[in-house]
């Protein structure tokens, strides 16, 4: 072990490079408040000195008509930016005019991207952006990283909205709106007259075009549907302007799921991107965002091709954070937009010993191995290849914080549940806020993190209506699970900012037994909190579950093949078929070792009782001379429920759990987290703390510490060893109705952090 200790305990991982350039490319007609939470967000992550914002001298009649000099000036005028990180390029994912001035060799080239355009860069060149990994030159090889989305985003075409269209006051509104608030009198006549000039433009264009004979003659030649409309690959803005457009049409209600913190936040490449797929788009007078394309689909409903236009345009809905819903009565909508599927769950998968568990999850959040699931091992290879391949469905970040469970009734106002007697008589004896802060007082960081939590979860949805409160929380009945990330109560991973994340509601019936999960209510509560502007409060940042893109590379799909032999392996022990469920394989290595060890042949109620509490810890198999006359076969037995069977579940666990925490390593190690603001320093501290407790636990001499050590740097060996420890928990996804998790390194990290919390 000590061996193994030193080698995952070495100081720096990577040499040779000296610098990272980071280039921050895009259109940015003109640069606003977005562009520039962006910028800052590059410069606490990568340095001041190390960040350049690239862009071109292009400009056009349409969208682009700020020269360089002149968005050099925005940028300078209104964010203080420096001019010497402002640079004219033509290429954006080649900037020789930044790169070029930097050693080849010991200098690596990052490129910025939005979130949706992470998968874009291909080819032998970029390589995704990970800390640990920078190991070459701009000559050889550029790195992309993934710019989470800002709050307080605005997006480009809003902006020339606002800036172009109304009065002058209303301008000036739009303009303190696009800059944070600040008011510069000349930048703001130079915007406004530049952008005034290309509306009058496109007004005095669109009027030459019969929209509705273009229509018929387009209708006329369709038989398919070819890359979708132009809108599709735009901002959520857009996208929103179509749905409620057409919703009349086709019948659909809109529902805001807000899945993204900062949906309509754009970066540069996301503008870049809509202008290389759609170089021209018309937008029909009075329907902003719906080109022709659009329109000439919707006007084929009863058409062959209207059912793929139909399941093309909902899948967009879900990318950009909209779904599509067959009503139009906006109450029933929000109950029948639960896309995802409720699943009834029984007591015992959801409260444990009288505490709530599984963190902030909602109801019990299985490893795709764990046997009372029982996925055949076809359902197992799939999911491997849905991971490895990027297609998990409906795929959230799962977050790694303190457990909160919150309902709310009128007579109480907030309250919240920590074990099953809370949950009685739609909350009847939940504590309050001021129960909370007794229940948690004098736990350090601990106690401010609940109590700043109750405060500000108490005025937010205080501020809702009763109507709204009640579609979540039914007057106590339903509880949301919460989790509480806060920088004084860290547990594993250092997210760098305070966040209250839902993640769904459990609904109880009055026992205090649960009845029903729904996960869709945690996205409603959140948007309807960031709809009245109460997401951001005093202490914490409120927000729905982190919904995250999978990464689809070749690199990740050609390990299916390592873990589909490793799971044929196991099934050839008991020549076990794709359509046998995990469960047979236990029953199928107790029902093994029964035959092997008892000292006497078992009768088969005997055999089979004995499996299922060894295999499935069904205990209601008594170990009893009642049960089992043969004192020799008791006695034997009654050992091995005592000391061997937890070890021999462990083993066989074991033989699954490293084929899934390893895909969990592989994929999150080409993803970044959407909650933590710096990677690169949350991953040394991770590691840091890594490295201090295998050193205490050493120094401690306590031998249960020392075995469990042992175990569980073994455990994260398996997976990749200290090279796949990443600043994110894991993934949840739903797959045939139940919810599971991929956690990669955390468990093991988890486990050995924990040996010196106490």
């Amino acid at each position: 072990m000590g061996k193994l200790i030193k080698e995952w305990v070495k100081g720096i991982l990577t040499e040779g490079i000296e610098k990272k350039v980071v280039v921050y490319a895009g259109r940015f007609q003109p640069f606003h408040k977005g562009h520039n939470a962006t910028y800052e967000h590059l410069v606490k992550q990568f340095g001041r000195d190390n960040v350049y914002i690239g862009t071109s001298n292009k400009t056009d009649n349409l969208k682009s008509p700020f020269k360089f000099n002149e968005k050099k000036m925005i940028m300078m005028k209104m964010f203080g930016i420096s001019s010497s990180k402002i640079v004219q390029i033509k290429n954006p994912y080649a900037p020789k005019e930044i790169i070029g001035k930097f050693n080849k060799d010991t200098t690596a080239f990052v490129t910025v991207v939005g979130e949706k355009d992470r998968y874009r860069l291909k080819g032998k060149y970029f390589e995704p952006y990970h800390p640990d990994r920078i190991e070459k030159g701009y000559e050889e090889t550029g790195y992309v990283y993934v710019a989470p989305a800002q709050s307080g985003g605005i997006s480009g075409t809003e902006v020339r909205k606002l800036l172009s269209l109304g009065n002058d006051d209303s301008k000036k509104k739009g303009f303190k709106k696009a800059y944070d608030g600040k008011f510069n009198p000349k930048i703001y006549k130079f915007i406004t007259t530049k952008l005034g000039k290309i509306t009058n433009q496109m007004e005095s264009f669109l009027s030459t075009f019969d929209f509705n004979k273009l229509l018929s003659e387009s209708t006329s030649t369709i038989v398919g549907v070819d890359d979708g409309p132009g809108f599709s690959y735009g901002n959520s803005k857009s996208y929103k302007a179509v749905g409620e457009e057409t919703a009349k049409r086709l019948g659909w209600q809109v529902v805001d799921y807000i899945l993204d913190d900062d949906s309509d936040t754009v970066y540069a490449d996301d503008e870049r991107s809509l202008e290389d797929k759609y170089p021209v788009s018309f937008f029909p007078a009075g329907i902003d965002g719906l080109d022709a394309q659009s329109q000439r689909y919707i006007d084929m409903i009863g058409s062959p091709a209207y059912k793929t236009w139909k399941a093309h345009i909902t899948k967009v809905a879900t990318t950009v954070g909209y779904k599509l819903v067959d009503f139009l009565d906006a109450e029933k909508s929000i109950d029948s937009s639960k896309n995802e599927p409720k699943k009834e769950q029984s007591p015992e998968n959801i409260i444990k010993e009288g505490l709530i568990t599984e963190g902030g999850a909602y109801g019990h959040m299985a490893h795709p191995f764990d046997t009372q699931m029982n996925l055949t091992f076809g359902d197992l290879k799939t999911i491997i290849s849905n991971a490895l391949n990027g297609k998990l469905e409906f795929a959230r970040e799962k977050t790694d914080g303190q457990a909160l469970a919150i309902s709310y009734r009128d007579d109480k106002g907030l309250i919240a549940a920590r074990n099953g007697g809370h949950l009685k008589n739609s909350g009847e004896n939940a504590l309050d806020i001021s129960g909370v802060a007794s229940k948690f007082q004098g736990r350090g960081g601990l106690t401010d993190a609940y109590n700043f939590a109750m405060e500000d979860l108490s005025k937010a949805i205080k501020s809702l209506s009763k109507a709204q409160r009640d579609k979540v929380f039914n007057q106590g009945s339903s509880f949301m699970n919460i989790e509480v990330i806060f920088p004084t109560s860290v547990n594993v991973i250092p997210y760098g900012q305070p966040l209250l994340v839902f993640h769904g509601t459990m609904q109880y019936n009055m026992d205090g037994k649960a009845i029903g999960a729904d996960t869709s209510a945690a996205r409603i509560l959140a948007g309807m909190i960031k709809q009245i502007n109460q997401d951001v409060q005093k202490n914490y940042t409120i927000q729905g579950p982190p919904v995250v893109k999978l990464p689809q590379s070749t690199e990740l799909s050609k390990q299916q093949g390592k873990y589909y032999s490793a799971l044929n392996k196991i099934q050839k022990e008991f020549k076990l078929k794709d359509s046998n469920g995990v469960a047979d394989y236990h029953q199928a290595w107790w029902e093994q070792y029964v035959d092997k060890n008892s000292p006497a042949t078992l009768d088969n109620k005997t055999k089979m009782g004995l499996v299922k509490r060894w295999a499935f810890f069904d205990n209601s198999f008594r170990l009893n001379k009642k049960n089992i006359s043969d004192s020799k076969v008791l006695a034997w037995a009654t050992k091995t429920d005592k000391q061997d069977k937890a070890k021999i579940s462990k083993q066989n666990l074991r033989k699954f759990e490293d084929i899934f925490l390893g895909v969990g390593a592989d994929v999150l190690s080409f993803m970044s987290s959407a909650l933590t603001v710096n990677p690169d320093k949350a991953l040394r501290t991770m590691k840091s703390e890594l490295d201090k407790t295998v050193k205490a636990v050493q120094k401690s001499g306590d031998v249960k510490k020392i075995e469990k050590l042992r175990m569980e740097l073994e455990r994260l060996a398996a997976v990749g060893g200290k090279d796949k420890i990443v600043p994110n928990e894991g993934i949840v996804f739903t797959y045939k109705g139940g919810t599971y998790k991929l956690t990669g390194t955390f468990a093991s990290l988890n486990q050995i952090l924990g040996l010196m919390y106490f």
